[in-house]
């Protein structure tokens, strides 16, 4: 998925782990703030269900986001 595809406070999956659910945060760019990398990246909240009130904050590609599938 592309950094401009992507809606903060949006719920998207992670490519290698589809039963958990990714909230975006933020998008960091390159050399911005926490991100020392040389690549786009997407802070996330990573939990297991939509509704939990606590989840790990993650800081992942946005390569590795998916767009959830509507049923």
């Amino acid at each position: 998925m592309r950094p401009q595809d992507i809606k903060i406070g949006e719920y998207y999956r992670h490519r290698n782990a589809p039963n958990y659910y990714v909230k975006v945060l933020g998008i960091l760019k390159p050399k911005q703030g926490v991100n020392t990398k040389a690549y786009t990246i997407v802070r996330c909240e990573f939990s297991m269900h939509k509704i939990d009130n606590t989840g790990l904050i993650k800081h992942f590609r946005p390569c590795d986001l998916v767009r959830e599938e509507k049923k």
